[in-house]
């Protein structure tokens, strides 16, 4: 087949979106596809340190897939100016797919950001391609439960954008089992959604999980190393982290590494200083590699997400977390899907945000106990292996896409 894939992130910009895609792109190509990739040009606060100075060709070709980029204003921090851009990005990908002038089989789009929604709108009424829409957040939901977005009118605007991408999709794929109803609520159709997990290629597992020297790189080799890795946003909860730090001050052995960027980073770097938080560090954005290399030294890796998160979705790091082996911990809403999930694999391993004890606790009941963190990695792993492989997945994708394009 023939796929575009358009996506706001892609390498070698670092996070989930750009990783996810560039994955599922590299296992179309291995099952004989032909992929294009229609997605912005690397924003700065998304790079490696080492690549912030170097320029990035708008057309260039990767592991055999061909990537198209754009260049547009962008930000990070103004939340107004965020979704200006993300109105804006419709338009500026419909150009770049004009100048392609290339037919293809199908679409498949990343969202958010929600208004992509209307390209593909576009690009169907344009030359009759078919999408498929991949909701890997479901917005505005998230931003208003966590009080991000609070103007009733763009939150009455977005919904109504919300409710007809999900009535008019050629189809729709989401990442969790809870998704298919939150959409179906919303004028959705049932028989045109799947849940796909996000995955990784379990012919790229040993060669990502095979490097161990985190610890003796940073000097902390007698330490128990708990991680976070990722956004460093207001929907991610981090301050409960900090609050597990500060009440594990009396265990010199415990050492806890926040890596990532974000919004709040500022705010973070202030409490870990204030508060004499010597028992954490906070790290910038890594490299893939690096970012593996963490994830595979450390004792503990975490999930964070504010309580207030309640819509349906799985964080995209979990197939990461979960591919290492190493016992996560997810700090989120018992109601939320990624407790769901937490609770098919192993119980007792999801502790309520706010609730700094039962975090404390379960920390220290996994690092006194080393063989209960052989059997919940271990679990962790055989669930990535079952249910998130990106071999398993291109297959499920390849019926979709066959589906819509015989509608």
């Amino acid at each position: 087949m023939k796929i575009l894939m358009v996506v706001a992130y892609f390498t070698p910009e670092i996070g989930s979106a750009a990783h996810v895609y560039s994955d599922l792109a590299r296992s179309f190509i291995k099952r004989g596809h032909d992929v294009d990739i229609i997605t912005s040009y690397p924003r700065e606060y998304n790079l490696n340190t080492a690549d912030l100075s170097k320029e990035f060709p708008l057309e260039e070709v990767m592991d055999g897939v061909r990537i198209h980029r754009v260049k547009h204003p962008h930000t990070r921090d103004n939340i107004i100016i965020r979704g200006l851009e993300h109105f804006l990005l419709p338009g500026y990908y419909f150009r770049k797919f004009r100048q392609l002038g290339k037919k293809f089989d199908v679409c498949l789009f990343y969202i958010p950001p929600l208004p992509l929604y209307y390209l593909a709108k576009k690009i169907r009424r344009h030359d009759g391609t078919p999408s498929v829409l991949n909701f890997q957040d479901f917005h505005p939901q998230e931003l208003t439960d966590v009080g991000v977005l609070k103007n009733p009118v763009v939150i009455r605007i977005l919904e109504w954008i919300e409710r007809q991408a999900y009535k008019n999709a050629d189809y729709i794929t989401v990442l969790s089992h809870g998704g298919i109803d939150y959409i179906a609520k919303r004028g959705g159709k049932k028989e045109k959604t799947a849940h796909i997990y996000n995955g990784l290629l379990l012919s790229d597992h040993d060669k990502n999980f095979s490097e161990h020297t985190f610890k003796k790189n940073e000097g902390i080799e007698n330490k128990f190393l708990i991680s976070y890795a990722g956004i460093l946003s207001p929907f991610q909860g981090i301050d409960n982290i900090l609050d597990a730090a500060a009440q594990l001050r009396d265990h010199p052995d415990v050492v806890f590494y926040i890596v990532g960027d974000g919004m709040i980073k500022d705010h973070l770097a202030e409490r870990i200083t204030d508060e004499h938080l010597t028992n954490v560090q906070l790290m910038p954005l890594q490299p893939r590699n690096e970012y593996y290399n963490i994830i595979n030294s450390s004792d503990i890796n975490l999930i964070s997400l504010d309580d207030r998160m309640r819509a349906p979705c799985v964080p995209g790091k979990t197939i990461n977390l979960f591919a290492s082996g190493k016992p996560v911990i997810a700090i989120v809403a018992g109601e939320s899907e990624t407790a769901y999930v937490m609770d098919l694999i192993y119980p007792d391993l999801v502790v309520r945000p706010g609730d700094v004890n039962a975090l404390k606790n379960t920390i220290l009941r996994l690092k006194n106990d080393g063989s209960l963190r052989n059997t919940v990695g271990s679990a962790q792993r055989h669930f990535f292996e079952e249910q998130m492989s990106l071999e398993g997945n291109a297959v499920a994708y390849e019926r979709i896409f066959e589906q819509v394009m015989h509608n």
